[in-house]
């Protein structure tokens, strides 16, 4: 458990940035699919 804890408190913040820039990316991603059927 402590172990848990340690790893999550460490790796916490690199976690939720690559989990924002995937969110940017999926979003992005269905934008430019969109313009593209649009066109």
């Amino acid at each position: 458990k402590e172990v848990g804890q340690l790893l999550f408190s460490q790796w916490l913040l690199p976690f939720e940035i690559v989990s924002i820039l995937l969110l940017v990316a999926l979003v992005g991603a269905v934008v430019l699919a969109g313009k593209r059927e649009v066109n």
